[in-house]
C-alpha cells in the first residue's frame, strides 16, 4: 500500500513510500495542504473563491477543475475525493502529516496533565517537539490569495503557540525534578522561538 507524508512545518514536501514528490504546482500544493489540515469536505465554489478570488466564478472554477485533474495525476489518483460540487481527502486517506500528529500528541498528552506532566507523558511531548522544525508552511506564501495567507497565518500562531506552551511545561517539569540539563535545552528553544521570553 502506497504511503503518503506530508511535511508542514518548514517549507512544505510531500514524500511518497519515502520518496521525495515535487509538487511544483504551488496552487495545487496549498489546494492539497489546504484539505490535509482542515480534513473537511469544501464546496468547489468556496475553494475557487479561495484560491482565484481575482477572477469570476466561471473563471475559478475552471482553474480549480484544471488544478484538482494535475493534483490527482501528481497523487496517482488517491487521497482526493473529488465530486460534482465537493472536494475532501478521503476518509481513509494513507496519508501521515507532522501538524496532525503533533496536534493530536498535545490534545492526548497535554489535556491528561493538566495538574502536571507525568513522567509517561514526557517521551510522546519529546517527540511531538522534535516534530517542530520550523513554523508551519515557513516561507510559503500565495501572494494573490489573501484568504490563503490570513489561513495561514492564523494556523501558524495557532502552532506557535501550541509549541510555546510545550516548551514552557518541559522547562517546568525538568527544573522540579532538578534535571538542568534537559530544563537548559527546552529554554534555549523556547528563547530561540520568543527572545522576549
Amino acid at each position: 500500500m502506497v504511503q503518503w507524508k506530508l511535511y508542514l512545518f518548514g517549507p512544505p514536501r510531500v514524500e511518497r513510500n519515502g520518496q521525495p514528490l515535487a509538487i511544483n504546482l504551488r496552487k495545487a500544493l496549498a489546494l492539497f495542504v489546504y484539505l490535509a489540515v482542515t480534513r473537511q469536505t469544501h464546496s468547489r465554489d468556496a475553494l475557487a473563491t479561495l484560491f482565484w478570488p481575482d477572477k469570476d466564478q466561471q473563471g475559478a472554477r475552471a482553474n480549480l477543475r484544471r488544478t484538482l485533474y494535475d493534483l490527482s495525476q501528481l497523487l496517482d489518483g488517491q487521497l482526493l475525493a473529488v465530486g460534482p460540487d465537493t472536494v475532501s481527502l478521503t476518509a481513509d486517506a494513507p496519508l501521515w502529516n507532522d501538524v496532525a500528529l503533533f496536534q493530536a500528541t498535545l490534545a492526548q498528552h497535554l489535556s491528561a496533565a493538566e495538574s502536571g506532566l507525568a513522567d509517561a507523558e514526557l517521551p510522546p511531548l519529546k517527540q511531538a517537539i522534535e516534530l517542530y522544525t520550523d513554523d508551519f508552511l515557513a516561507g510559503f506564501t500565495l501572494p494573490d490569495c489573501p484568504a490563503f495567507d490570513d489561513w495561514q497565518f492564523f494556523q501558524r500562531e495557532e502552532l506557535r503557540g501550541a509549541y510555546a506552551q510545550l516548551l514552557q511545561q518541559l522547562v517546568t517539569v525538568h527544573e522540579t525534578a532538578g534535571k538542568w540539563d534537559e530544563a537548559m535545552h527546552y529554554a534555549r528553544r523556547w528563547l530561540l522561538l520568543d527572545p522576549l521570553e
